[in-house]
């Protein structure tokens, strides 16, 4: 489906034309440009996500990441992964747009807003979704970096997908030092892992693994474990290494073994964390389902080396060191 126009993202209004959709109303704005709800002619409605040319002006390399954005999207496809199914640039107004699929059930920020603490199970089986999804993202070389309630949304069966790979970092980019400069923070504070609260270049996998822990957190108490810190107190945090506070002081009904896996995603050091975003999800699932523990089996969680803080945190979680791979 191509898609042009010759207006610009501040002027849409709901019976606008953008090639062959109808604009039906704005989604949301962020500081990048904005997400308009779409109608196609078939009836058909999706989410139009266009970048301020502005933006584009301001820096070149804004441009060739978006379209990177864009193509990587198209080319993966993963059931909690949104669908992208067109992507240009209009040459007359300079506007990159991507059409995706539109999540009517809203974000997992909302959800959280109107119900508030989630039951453990569905809370667990939104993040061993999302984990899934990242473990696609992870396998073609790209890091998500923004992982939080606000980019998890639904469609309308319920389904979780992960949105907005805009300030994803792809492992053999060499313009990202441009973009994201060593040393420079990208991401949301509040979610981020210790190693990206102090560069967010020189990280891997494992950092998203630590934001949907966090995700997690929040989706079991309604508070993100950062709560009230201001982002040099929360460097300050990830300097010391200091771990997240056991979720069971907030939550107490929930599992041993799902505190024990949502304390190795959170571990402040990288090595510490499950290996995989796959490895986290199959915990998630196994800690949730009650077959994480395995008597007699003295194997250990993927992730675990065995060091004494591993075997600390295995007497703290009552888990005795006996649980499976």
């Amino acid at each position: 489906m191509a898609i042009g126009s010759t207006e610009c993202t501040d002027r849409f209004r709901p019976g606008d034309r953008f090639g062959d959709c109808t604009v039906c109303g704005l989604i949301g704005r962020g500081s990048m440009g904005a997400v308009y709800l779409v109608e196609a002619p078939d009836g058909e409605k999706y989410a139009l996500k266009v970048m301020s040319p502005e933006i584009m002006k301001r820096d070149a390399n804004y441009r060739s990441r978006f379209i990177r954005e864009a193509e990587f999207a198209m080319s993966i496809t993963h059931k909690n992964l949104i669908a992208v199914h067109d992507a240009g640039e209009n040459p007359e107004t300079g506007i990159c747009y991507l059409l995706m699929d539109y999540m009517p059930g809203g974000s997992l920020s909302d959800l959280l807003s109107k119900r508030g603490p989630l039951p453990i199970n569905e809370a667990v089986s939104i993040a061993s979704h999302i984990a899934y999804a990242l473990e696609a993202a992870h396998r073609r070389g790209v890091i998500h970096r923004d992982i939080k309630p606000d980019n998890i949304l639904f469609a309308a069966d319920g389904t979780p997908k992960l949105a907005d790979l805009g300030v994803a970092k792809f492992e053999d980019d060499a313009t990202v030092t441009m973009v994201t400069r060593a040393g420079m923070i990208v991401g949301t504070p509040a979610y981020m892992a210790p190693e990206q609260m102090m560069d967010s270049h020189s990280i891997d996998a494992r950092a998203d693994i630590y934001s949907l822990g966090v995700v997690l957190y929040e989706m079991l108490t309604n508070k993100r474990p950062n709560d009230g810190s201001t982002v040099m107190g929360m460097l300050a945090k990830a300097i010391r290494g200091e771990p997240l506070p056991d979720v069971r002081t907030m939550r107490p009904e929930v599992s041993a073994a799902v505190a024990y896996v949502l304390s190795l995603m959170c571990a402040p050091k990288p090595e510490d964390r499950p290996k995989t975003s796959g490895a986290a999800a199959d915990l998630l699932v196994r800690a949730d389902s009650d077959s994480l523990l395995m008597t007699g089996d003295e194997r250990r969680p993927c992730g675990a080396d065995g060091s004494e803080t591993k075997r600390r945190w295995w007497h703290r979680f009552g888990l005795s060191g006996k649980a499976s791979t």
